[in-house]
């Protein structure tokens, strides 16, 4: 056994400390893509564990060739391990061509959650039905690196801001995802599948800008290394604090009585909910919101003016796409909302900076400035979709009919294709504002503002 697999075995048998006293390891699979990372965990494991079960999932949303090309390279890598003697098995998962595309529109979210969130329904069962007790993932030292500076952009709470947990359950019957290459580096990995005399497949869509991943991989990691010497000791042991002060947080969560309703009602104890600091508040909100059924991320803002609320009043309603939370006879309940209001209309000039309310939360306008005799701000939409140097007066409004924004290549596109492009929930639609220009003769849309619910952010570049 080489020193990489090694730390391969070391870092499994700590995250398995309870399924390995016994003195043996559950029966094991692991999750191959055809990547480096994934390859050299088939690798390193093929090597530690026998029989070994493999699962590869096509997830089908890129060209037919590529996806199915990953697929058949992960076969055969198997079937080369076979002839080396390691007792290995592989099931190939394909995904209906279009099957992630319904998913995010029916989650209300992006390509990428849809495909995740397919991807370890597969496994779950791959698990259920080998009767698996661990399932192995790939992740290494840089994608942690990349998923705690990514949450730190985001403005997420401490439980996320501490990265990628090295083990976590999967499914009902207590099996748990693995971890083992948390504590290694994308160039320990290349070099160990290299010396193995292994290749692996690229992902041409990891050189694509689109994705925030991809930019802070792409863009901000070598600023870093250049700028920042040793940065990356610092951003994990920053991140292991972060998992540390939410164990307490989600400890002290879970002492507040919190019971559902048969009808999806879900209601917080008022009295203990008052008495939690704004830190558990925030995370009781979220939690009901989830067990009431509302899949969609939840804006900062809104949780904000929730707490507010229930500071100031004695009752209210407040909602937010597909949720309700109302204050109501000394009672604080969340519901899933039963109408899809289509019809919501918002719309305001805004002349000056300062802090204004609309139904998608708080819209903030700073960062005043003079040229050219123009006036200019910079214009901030629930805390996260910012976009600058938007001349003053401009309105915000909502989509109507019709409405047209720039792309890049200087062609126009119906914002409603962007919603659809961007997989946007019927439901949220209306609450997505535009910026539009008052100060040209086109009075063109500037910005479409969707990054606050977790969509991207439409900036036109003038």
């Amino acid at each position: 056994m080489c020193e990489f697999e090694k730390k391969v075995k070391d870092k499994l048998d700590d995250i398995l400390q309870c399924e390995t006293s016994c003195g043996a390891y559950p029966p094991i699979g692991v999750a191959v893509s055809g990547g480096a990372d994934s390859i050299a965990l088939l690798l390193s494991m093929s090597e530690i564990i026998s029989p070994l079960y493999v699962i590869t999932v096509n997830h089908n949303i890129r060209p037919a060739a590529e996806s199915a090309g990953d697929v058949d390279f992960v076969l055969e890598v198997c079937g080369e391990l076979r002839k080396r003697g390691r007792d290995v098995s592989c099931e190939a998962v394909e995904l209906e061509r279009g099957a992630v595309a319904q998913e995010a529109e029916r989650r209300g979210g992006g390509i990428e959650e849809a495909a995740r969130y397919l991807r370890y329904a597969a496994f779950e069962k791959f698990v259920a039905e080998r009767g698996l007790g661990v399932l192995c993932t790939a992740h290494n030292m840089n994608d942690q690196l990349e998923t705690v500076l990514m949450r730190f952009l985001q403005g997420s709470p401490a439980e996320a801001a501490g990265g990628i947990r090295a083990r976590r359950e999967i499914g009902v019957s207590g099996s748990v995802i693995a971890r083992p290459l948390l504590d290694i580096s994308r160039t320990e990995i290349e070099s160990y599948v290299q010396g193995r005399g292994f290749t692996w497949r690229t992902d041409k869509t990891n050189f694509e800008t689109d994705y925030l991943r991809n930019r802070i991989r792409l863009n901000l990691v070598p600023f870093l290394n250049e700028q920042f010497p040793g940065w990356q000791k610092s951003v994990l042991s920053g991140a292991d604090k972060a998992c540390e002060d939410a164990e307490l947080i989600l400890s002290c969560v879970e002492k507040v009585p919190v019971s559902a309703g048969p009808d999806g009602e879900v209601e917080i104890s008022l009295n203990e909910f008052k008495s939690s600091p704004i830190a558990v508040q925030r995370r009781l909100i979220l939690s009901a919101c989830n067990k009431a059924g509302e899949r969609a991320r939840i804006p900062n803002q809104f949780i904000k003016d929730v707490l507010s609320a229930v500071r100031q009043s004695d009752g209210f309603t407040k909602h937010f796409a597909g949720i309700d939370i109302i204050l109501k006879k000394n009672r604080l309940f969340v519901k899933k909302h039963t109408e899809i209001n289509t019809d919501l209309v918002f719309s305001d000039i805004i002349e000056k900076t300062g802090s204004f309310e609309f139904p998608f939360g708080n819209l903030d306008v700073f960062n005043y400035r003079e040229q050219d005799g123009k006036k200019f701000v910079t214009v901030c939409a629930g805390e996260s979709s910012i976009a600058e140097n938007i001349a003053l007066p401009f309105c915000i409004r909502n989509v109507r009919l019709g409405d047209m924004v720039l792309c890049a290549d200087g062609s126009l596109k119906k914002v409603y294709d962007v919603f659809s492009d961007w997989h946007v929930a019927p439901e949220k639609k209306g609450l997505i504002p535009v910026i539009q220009l008052l100060n040209e003769k086109s009075q063109g849309i500037k910005a479409i503002l969707g990054g606050f619910l977790g969509y991207k952010d439409w900036i036109v570049k003038l």
